[in-house]
């Protein structure tokens, strides 16, 4: 999708279509929906833990016939939408294409005052934080990206600063 597309696209909000042109709002909504993303992520993991070994163990394909790999993988995928976990991809499928919609609309929206440009700020660095590699010793750490985001931060940090400071002053 395009800026502009993004600008004019209205976007599911329960069972009526809206326009959010207020990148707090969006930022409050982005939130929300990755909020339950991590919830769904949480259960997923929690009802794969429940399956029994032979569907989370890596299948030993050693000496087995394809007919065994392929009964295996169905069984596989059997046992995982009996658990439920074939909805539960669905949903996080579906909770990542509204996120994805509502960035779009929320890099197209213009920010008109100091806090909206504080939460999309605020929302980038967080989405760089969960996939930007801090430590050192993590053979995917990268020093320039690491150094990038310690720059975000800052910039968030100083203008949260000069935030408060105005509306300490203007109180």
């Amino acid at each position: 999708m395009t800026i502009a597309e993004g600008r004019s696209r209205k976007l599911p909000t329960g069972d009526r279509a809206s326009v959010i042109t207020n990148s707090i709002l969006l930022t409050r909504r982005i939130r929300e929906l990755q909020r339950r993303r991590q919830a769904l992520v949480s259960r997923q993991e929690q009802m794969r833990a429940l399956l029994p070994d032979w569907a989370v163990e890596p299948l030993r394909l050693v000496g087995l016939t394809n007919d065994e790999i392929r009964s295996l993988v169905a069984n596989l995928s059997t046992t995982e939408a009996e658990a439920g976990l074939s909805q539960v991809e669905v949903d996080l499928e579906d909770l990542d294409r509204q996120v994805e919609d509502l960035e779009n609309v929320l890099v197209a929206t213009p920010s008109h005052s100091l806090d909206e440009i504080e939460a999309v700020i605020s929302l980038a660095v967080e989405r760089f934080r969960e996939i930007i590699v801090t430590d050192p010793d993590d053979v995917f750490y990268d020093h320039g990206e690491a150094r990038f985001l310690a720059l975000l931060e800052r910039v968030r940090e100083d203008l949260s600063e000069v935030l408060q400071r105005t509306r300490l002053d203007a109180g």
